[in-house]
């Protein structure tokens, strides 16, 4: 009797190990499905907000979307010009500095690598007409800023500030 009693308890133990493994697998699959699932959602939400503000005509998302200067690639494009050494008005200084430009869309960088010799020259009576004094403060290179970016655009033929040269950043600004 014993061998009797001792055959049904073997078989008894490997369907408990096939129902527990079975059980395993199903809890994995939930977890993962659920996983993914939860991901797509945080994932695709912030593109799918953005259509529906444009969707709803919200003038506020418009008008950022235009001021962050969005870009089919979703990032900006800069163009680094080469560097400027000029003689300053003044005639006793001089100014070396680096400028990068940043650009609505990569059209308008193709469009400015065409323009170069006009915007370098451009630029270099822009640099040239300033003194080292007006230069060294602050609100002078704010200005300077502002005064090479509408230089540019000028060039370009760009009316507006979104749709042409967006930022000009000063890599290098050394007067001696």
């Amino acid at each position: 009797m014993s061998k009797e009693a001792a055959a049904p308890a073997e078989g008894e133990a490997p369907k408990k190990k096939s129902k527990l493994l079975i059980i395993i697998i199903a809890v994995l699959a939930v977890v993962l499905i659920g996983g993914g699932a939860g991901a797509y959602l945080l994932l695709s939400k912030p593109s799918a907000e953005k259509k529906a503000k444009a969707g709803h005509g919200d003038e506020e998302a418009s008008a950022d979307d235009e001021e962050d200067g969005d870009h089919e690639e979703g990032h900006p494009v800069y163009e680094k010009l080469e560097t400027f050494t000029v003689n300053l008005a003044d005639q006793e200084s001089y100014l070396q500095t680096e400028v990068q430009l940043m650009v609505a869309d990569a059209k308008v960088q193709e469009k400015l690598k065409m323009h170069m010799p006009e915007v370098r020259d451009a630029l270099i009576r822009l640099l040239s007409s300033k003194t080292a004094e007006e230069l060294a403060q602050p609100e002078g290179k704010d200005k300077l800023a502002q005064e090479v970016q509408k230089a540019v655009n000028d060039v370009l033929g760009v009316k507006k500030k979104s749709k042409g040269v967006k930022k000009v950043l000063f890599a290098a600004f050394i007067i001696q």
